[in-house]
């Protein structure tokens, strides 16, 4: 599994649990969450806290010679890329026929790996489906409206990843699993809900 360096706390993490930065056109320092832009990289830990330390001691700027936007801004850009890139992975894993949608559907599979649950969903139903689809793992992060979009449809409370059947589509699972798992990090570190803007503090 590839490494990287975390410029904030200069620890070695999986690339999975970090955030890529480059420097953009405007000499501003941009998040690659694909990890496909062009030039130097600088690796932080998605961590508020690791994020606010290193821009208040100028780490970016000398680790790719990129300035850093407005902290409170940034913050909100990144909530909403990380956000964007769930649903997206989410919805390719639909198309490949390995996320399905709907507590009858999800009781008809039997048993799943992982289950997203809508922040708004039953939690006695939640617990249900948990108890007989036997998953790994669980994961709140997305309302019932953007669940809904994955399967084009006006809302949905349930989604449940399947079994894999081979290490194709395993890695596609666990491609999905870690971005959730990044996005509740970021999230929680940054002293927010899971809902697209619901910051407590």
């Amino acid at each position: 599994m590839s490494e990287r360096t975390c410029i904030a706390t200069g620890q070695t993490h999986p690339r999975h649990n970090l955030l890529r930065f480059v420097t953009g056109p405007d000499g501003a320092a941009t998040l690659d969450l694909a990890e496909k832009l062009p030039g130097r990289g600088a690796w932080i830990i998605a961590d508020m806290p690791a994020l606010r330390t290193a821009v208040k001691k100028g780490q970016f700027v000398r680790a790719i010679g990129a300035a850093f936007g407005d902290i409170d801004d940034e913050v909100d850009r990144i909530k909403t890329l990380i956000r964007g890139r769930v649903i997206a992975h989410a919805g390719m894993a639909r198309r490949a026929g390995l996320l399905i949608g709907g507590s009858g559907k999800l009781l008809a599979e039997g048993q799943c790996d992982g289950l997203l649950v809508a922040t708004d969903a039953s939690p006695r139903e939640a617990a249900r489906l948990k108890s007989k689809l036997g998953v790994e793992w669980t994961s709140s992060m997305l309302t019932a409206i953007e669940i809904g979009q994955v399967f084009g449809r006006e809302s949905m409370a349930f989604a449940g990843l399947r079994v894999a059947q081979h290490a194709g589509q395993g890695n596609f699972c666990r491609n999905l699993h870690q971005e959730i798992l990044r996005m509740e990090r970021f999230y929680t570190s940054a002293g927010c809900n899971l809902r697209p803007d619901g910051c407590i503090t």
